[in-house]
């Protein structure tokens, strides 16, 4: 008989990490205890981790993870505590409609539920439940390097399509990068970001959790502006590896107060971003983001958007991977609470596990850059 928890004691952590060693792989991040903890916000939670568990006695047959996170949806000034999906996985030979059942179970917890690249399977499920799908998130690029470029490029592409997207400015970067986030610095007025109704709600509690604390990936926070009204870019490094070596910068999330005056900071900032990766040797950057009131800024700056049938350049790096693939988003609204607009959702590549590692770290892990050691 299969029972469900809605939440995961750690220490239980043995029988967790054999069945994700099993279901995913030994090396798969998840197994990496650490990463598990803070993704699942143990120490939060009193020891206990925000997953469905299914259980056959002894047995865990499966498991969704869910995490409830504070979201902009409609009402800058009212926000609501919505539901983010991630980690869905049933073992194989587990009883039929498992994973239907888990499903099933976690859309009780909340009338506001989302979640970043569904896999096929779990489309059909998702749709079946009646959610709804951004079948492709836009991707950005913007080309630093075009040399290293050229080595990297998809097999339907051509040295022709990089130069549409070569990074256009001379300016030097000039943002403090020892910039200290805190409340005297940073509390927005969301009032005045329009393009942030629908989404993740970017507070300094977040920030601190999703990058200022994370296990293995260093991110860099970079703000100009007042504290009211600040402009915001995210942004890592990740070393690519397989084919061909390289650095890419990876913009997870950006955004400005819609006015003239946040327009023009944020091309500045975002100017001394990616001056900043060109500087430290980034072959291109891009940026995933469902909302053109920030992709803009990419293109603004001489990148572009990649075509919606087309890869130019790879999107997955450890390894690299030359598959055309899209970041999709799913939700799910009870009545009573509207449904996004597109020029109001914010979904970037940073939303929960959109940008993850692909393994336990090791001393040689590709993702992980000091950035004071790669200048």
């Amino acid at each position: 008989m299969i029972t469900i928890d809605e939440n995961f004691s750690i220490v239980k952590w043995e029988q967790m990490r054999s069945f994700l060693s099993e279901c995913y792989r030994p090396d798969h991040i998840l197994c990496y205890k650490k990463f598990f903890e803070w993704q699942f916000q143990v120490k939060q939670n009193n020891e206990r981790a925000s997953l469905l568990c299914a259980w056959e006695d002894d047995r865990l047959e499966g498991i969704l993870g869910y995490l409830p996170i504070l979201t902009h949806w409609g009402d800058v000034n009212n926000p609501v505590k919505g539901i983010w999906l991630l980690y869905w996985m049933v073992r194989e030979g587990a009883p039929r409609g498992l994973g239907w059942l888990l499903a099933k179970r976690v859309q009780s917890l909340s009338p506001l539920l989302l979640t970043v690249n569904a896999s096929k399977l779990g489309t059909s499920i998702l749709r079946e439940l009646s959610w709804s799908f951004l079948s492709r998130v836009p991707r950005y690029i913007c080309v630093l390097d075009k040399k290293q470029c050229v080595a990297m490029l998809s097999p339907q592409a051509t040295e022709k399509d990089l130069d549409a997207m070569v990074f256009d400015n001379d300016r030097k970067t000039f943002f403090n990068s020892e910039f200290i986030l805190n409340k005297d610095t940073y509390h927005p007025d969301w009032k005045l970001y329009p393009g942030l109704a629908f989404g993740t709600v970017r507070s300094l509690d977040y920030f601190k959790w999703r990058y200022l604390s994370h296990p293995v990936f260093n991110y860099r926070i970079a703000v100009r502006g007042e504290a009211q009204r600040p402009v915001v870019c995210i942004y890592r490094i990740e070393e690519a590896f397989g084919s061909y070596e390289a650095r890419v910068g990876r913009i997870v999330d950006f955004f400005h107060p819609s006015d003239e005056q946040g327009k023009r900071e944020g091309a500045a900032l975002m100017g001394d971003v990616l001056q900043q990766l060109k500087e430290l040797g980034c072959a291109y950057v891009d940026f995933i983001c469902s909302n053109k009131t920030y992709g803009w800024v990419i293109t603004h700056l001489g990148g572009r958007e990649e075509s919606e049938d087309k890869q130019i350049l790879p999107v997955r790096l450890a390894p690299i991977e030359q598959v055309l693939r899209h970041q999709n988003f799913a939700f799910r609204v009870l009545q009573g609470l509207r449904n996004p607009e597109a020029d109001n959702l914010q979904i970037t590549k940073s939303d929960i596990d959109g940008d993850h590692p692909v393994s336990v770290p090791t001393q040689t892990h590709h993702a992980i850059v000091d950035y004071q050691k790669a200048a």
